[in-house]
C-alpha cells in the first residue's frame, strides 16, 4: 500500500518524535538532585595530596555548594554524605564509573545499581552534610541539593551524544522515506534508530553528577545495550543486500534473531560476565559486518560505480564502528582501561552517517541524487529555526527549565507549522493564467528538438509543479496520478519522452486532482501545438517542392522554347508569359478555376509552337463527354506532366513525330504522350528530376505514371482521378 504522506511531512513527524524523545532525555538528565560540583574519579595531574572519596574538579558559582569556593584553600575531594537522620555514606571513585558493563560480573553491576540507588535516595532526602577534603584539613558543609539540575551544567558529552543520536536517525530515516521499498534503506534506518536509542540512554547516566536512581540506571543501561544490538542488526542487514543483494530479504531476519537471542541470554542470568554477554556480541557483530563488506567487495568486481560506493560506505561504517569498538569495547573485554570516554567516543558513529550523506552526494548511494538534499536541507532549515527559537526562549525566560520545555513544545507543535503555513500562503506561486500557459507551451512546441525542446518542457513542469525530482517513465497515453499522489506521470508527446514528477511542491504535498487536470490540459495543448507545427512544416515543405517542380517543369520548358525561337518578337512574348507563370507559381494565387478546355487550348498552343520550332510533327487529341473545371493546383499538375513528357522527348528521343492525347471519362483523366524516337530502358535510365517529378506529381493527385519505351519510341501514360469538387457539372 503506497504511503500517502508527503516526504517532508514524514520527516517533520520524525523530527518531532525524535525531538520529543530528546526532550524526554533532557528532562531525565535534569530531574536529578544537584550539588553544583564537578566530580571526577581520577586525581588531577600534579596533585601531591592523597585524596579520599571523589575528586572535586570545580564548584559552580550559582550552585548549592557555592560556599565551597575558597580562593585560599580549594576543595579537593568529596569524602562522604550524611543525611538529616545521621546516616552516613562514604563515597568512592567507583561510584562515578561511566559505563557499568565494564564490571567483572552481572552481580557487580547489580551491586553498583543498588549503591547508586542509595546515593540518589540520600540526595533526595533533603538536607545533606558533605564531608569535604581541603588541602590541609577536612571540613563539613551543610546544604540542600537543588531539585533540578540546570541544563547549562550538563557537560559537552551529553549534548554530543544527543546530537549523534539525532543525526543517525534523521539521516537513516531520510533515506528510508525516499526509498521506502528498498531493503537497504530500511536497514540503514533501523541502524539509525538503534544508534539513537543507545546514545540517548547513555547520555543520561554517563554524564550524571553523582548518582541516578537504581531502577532508572538499570533501564537506561539495558536500553543502551539494546540500541547497540539494533545498530548491529541494521548494519549487518545493510551489507547483506547493498550494493549487491547477497541474500534474499527473508534472510535479513537471521541477524535479528541471532543478536536478539544473544541479548536475551545476556540478561537472563545465564551469562556471568558483561564482557561475554554484551561486549563479545558487539565485537561479533562488527566481525560479521567486516565479512559482508569483503563479500560485497568481491561481488562488485567489474562494476566501478558499485565498487566506489561500497568503498565509501564500507569505509565509513568500519572506521566509525571499529573505532568505537577499539577505543571502548575491546579494552574492557581484555581487562584494560578504555582509551576514550564512551560519551566522547560516540562521535565515531557520527562519522558513519555523515559518510552516508556525503556518499549520497558523491556516489548516489541508494540511487539517490543531489535532489534528495533539497528535502533534507529544507527540514534542517526548519530545525535550525526551532533551535534559534529555543535559544531565545532559554536566554530570555527567567524560570528556564519548565519554560524551556513548554516553549519548545509550543514552538514545535504550533508556531512552526503556523509560520510555515503563513509563509506558503503569502509567498505561494500563483498558477499562471491560461494565456500565459499557452504562450509557454507554444515556446516549447516551436523549439526544435535539437535545441533542447525536452529541457524547456522539463523547466515548464518544474515551474508549474515544483517537483522534488523528475524521472523517466514508461510510455502512457494520458497523464495520471501514481502511488496515490506521490507522483504525476506525463505521457510521451512527439519527441518528448514520458516523465514522472515526484513529490509536489518540493515534497510538501501530494499531487491533487487539480494538478492532474492542469497536466492533462497542458499536455493536450502541447500535443495540438506540436501537431500544428508539424502540419505547418509539412505544408512549407510541400509548397517548396511544388515551386521547385513548377519551375523545373513549366518555367524551364518555356525558357527552353524561348531560347530556341528564331523570332525575336515571339521570343519576347514567350519570356513575358514565362514571367507571368513564374509569378503564378510563387504566389499560388487562389485564382478562379479555369475551365478544362481553356487550359488545354492554352497548353496546345504553346506545345505546338515548341514542337514546330524543333521540327517535330504534333498530333493532339482531346476527348471528354462533360464540362470539367480544374482548381489551379490540378491544372498545374496536368500541364506540368504534359510539358515534362514533351520536353523529355525533345531532349533525349530525337523524335520526328509526337502524339499527345487527353481523355476524360468516369471521373478520371488519362494523358498519353508518345514519340517515335530512339527509346530507352526505364530501369537503367539515370535518375534525374524529370521522371521523378512526373511520378511525384501523379502520386500527389492519387494517380499513377506508366513509362513504356523501346526501339519504336517511348509512351508515357498518366492516369489521374478527378476528386469530388473538381469535376464541374457532375
Amino acid at each position: 500500500m503506497p504511503n500517502r504522506i508527503p516526504p517532508v511531512i514524514q520527516i517533520y513527524a520524525l523530527v518531532a518524535v525524535s525531538l520529543a524523545m530528546a526532550a524526554l532525555v533532557l528532562w531525565a538528565a535534569m530531574d536529578q538532585r544537584y550539588l553544583g560540583l564537578q566530580l571526577s574519579s581520577e586525581a588531577r595531574i600534579g596533585d601531591s595530596v592523597r585524596l579520599d572519596g571523589i575528586q572535586i574538579g570545580g564548584v559552580a558559582s550559582d550552585g548549592p555548594a557555592a560556599d565551597l569556593l575558597r580562593a585560599d584553600v580549594p576543595a579537593l575531594a568529596l569524602i562522604s554524605l550524611r543525611d538529616a537522620t545521621g546516616n552516613t555514606l562514604h563515597l568512592s571513585p567507583d561510584d562515578l564509573i561511566e559505563e557499568p558493563d565494564v564490571l567483572e560480573s552481572y552481580a557487580a553491576m547489580h551491586a553498583f545499581f543498588a549503591r547508586q540507588d542509595a546515593i540518589a535516595t540520600m540526595l533526595r532526602s533533603g538536607r545533606l552534610t558533605l564531608e569535604v577534603q581541603f588541602t590541609d584539613e577536612t571540613g563539613f558543609h551543610t546544604l540542600y541539593p537543588a531539585r533540578q539540575r540546570p541544563a547549562q551544567s550538563l557537560p559537552f558529552a551529553f549534548w554530543l551524544q544527543i546530537a549523534v543520536g539525532l543525526s543517525g536517525v534523521w539521516i537513516g530515516v531520510w533515506i528510508w522515506i525516499l526509498r521506502s521499498a528498498d531493503w537497504a534503506a530500511r536497514c540503514l534506518a533501523f541502524s539509525g534508530l538503534g544508534l539513537m536509542v543507545s546514545a540517548f540512554a547513555a547520555s543520561v547516566y554517563s554524564t550524571r553528577e553523582l548518582a541516578l536512581p537504581g531502577d532508572l540506571f538499570r533501564v537506561l543501561s539495558a536500553l543502551n545495550h539494546l540500541g547497540a544490538f539494533i545498530f548491529g542488526v541494521g548494519m549487518i542487514g545493510l551489507f547483506m543486500v547493498y550494493p549487491r543483494p547477497l541474500f534474499r530479504p527473508r534472510w535479513l531476519a537471521v541477524p535479528a534473531i541471532v543478536l536478539g537471542a544473544w541479548y536475551g541470554l545476556a540478561y537472563s542470568g545465564a551469562v556471568d560476565s558483561p564482557a561475554i554477554g554484551i561486549h563479545l556480541g558487539v565485537i561479533l557483530a562488527l566481525l560479521a559486518i567486516i565479512t559482508l563488506v569483503g563479500l560485497q567487495f568481491h561481488a562488485t568486481r567489474g562494476d566501478p560505480r558499485d565498487r566506489a560506493g561500497l568503498s565509501w560506505l564500507g569505509l565509513a561504517v568500519l572506521v566509525g564502528s571499529g573505532a568505537f569498538v577499539v577505543t571502548v569495547i575491546a579494552p574492557h573485554l581484555l581487562g584494560m582501561k578504555s582509551m576514550l570516554s564512551q560519551g566522547m567516543a560516540f562521535v565515531f558513529f557520527l562519522l558513519i552517517y555523515l559518510g552516508v550523506a556525503l556518499g549520497v552526494a558523491r556516489f548516489q548511494l541508494f540511487a539517490l541524487e543531489t535532489w534528495a538534499f533539497r528535502i533534507l536541507f529544507y527540514v534542517m532549515g526548519v530545525v535550525l529555526l526551532l533551535g534559534i527559537d529555543a535559544i531565545l526562549i532559554f536566554t530570555i525566560v527567567d524560570d528556564r527549565a519548565p519554560a524551556f520545555a513548554l516553549s519548545l513544545l509550543i514552538v514545535a507543535l504550533v508556531w512552526l507549522p503556523l509560520r510555515d503555513t503563513l509563509a506558503r500562503w503569502m509567498l505561494r506561486r500563483k498558477e499562471p493564467a491560461r494565456a500565459e500557459r499557452f504562450r509557454k507551451i507554444m515556446d516549447v512546441a516551436m523549439t526544435p528538438p535539437e535545441r533542447d525542446q525536452v529541457g524547456r518542457w522539463h523547466a515548464l513542469m518544474d515551474d508549474m509543479f515544483n517537483p522534488l525530482s523528475r524521472v523517466p517513465a514508461t510510455a502512457v497515453k494520458t497523464p495520471f496520478l501514481h502511488e496515490d499522489g506521490l507522483a504525476l506521470v506525463l505521457p510521451h508527446i512527439g519527441t518528448i519522452p514520458a516523465l514522472a514528477l515526484r513529490y509536489a511542491d518540493g515534497g510538501r504535498r501530494l499531487f491533487s486532482s487539480r494538478d492532474l487536470e492542469l497536466a492533462t490540459e497542458m499536455t493536450a495543448m502541447l500535443e495540438q501545438a506540436l501537431e500544428s507545427r508539424a502540419a505547418y512544416e509539412k505544408g512549407v515543405c510541400e509548397e517548396r517542392t511544388r515551386i521547385a517542380r513548377d519551375i523545373h517543369d513549366n518555367i524551364g520548358v518555356q525558357l527552353m522554347a524561348a531560347l530556341h525561337s528564331p523570332e525575336q518578337t515571339r521570343k519576347d512574348v514567350m519570356i513575358r508569359e514565362t514571367l507571368t507563370d513564374l509569378r503564378d507559381i510563387i504566389n499560388n494565387a487562389s485564382n478562379p478555376d479555369m475551365s478544362f478546355d481553356e487550359m488545354l487550348a492554352e497548353l496546345r498552343a504553346r506545345i505546338a509552337e515548341q514542337l514546330y520550332i524543333a521540327g517535330v510533327e504534333m498530333n493532339w487529341t482531346v476527348t471528354h463527354d462533360q464540362a470539367v473545371a480544374l482548381p489551379l493546383h490540378a491544372a498545374y499538375t496536368l500541364r506540368a506532366i504534359i510539358r515534362e513528357a514533351v520536353q523529355n522527348g525533345l531532349k533525349h528521343a530525337a523524335a520526328s513525330r509526337m502524339a499527345i492525347s487527353v481523355h476524360v471519362a468516369q471521373g478520371r483523366v488519362i494523358v498519353r504522350v508518345a514519340d517515335d524516337g530512339t527509346g530507352f530502358d526505364p530501369a537503367r535510365a539515370p535518375r534525374g528530376n524529370g521522371l521523378a517529378n512526373l511520378r511525384d506529381r501523379a502520386a500527389a493527385m492519387g494517380g499513377v505514371i506508366q513509362i513504356d519505351s523501346g526501339f519504336s519510341g517511348t509512351c508515357i501514360t498518366a492516369e489521374i482521378p478527378l476528386a469530388e469538387g473538381i469535376r464541374g457539372g457532375i
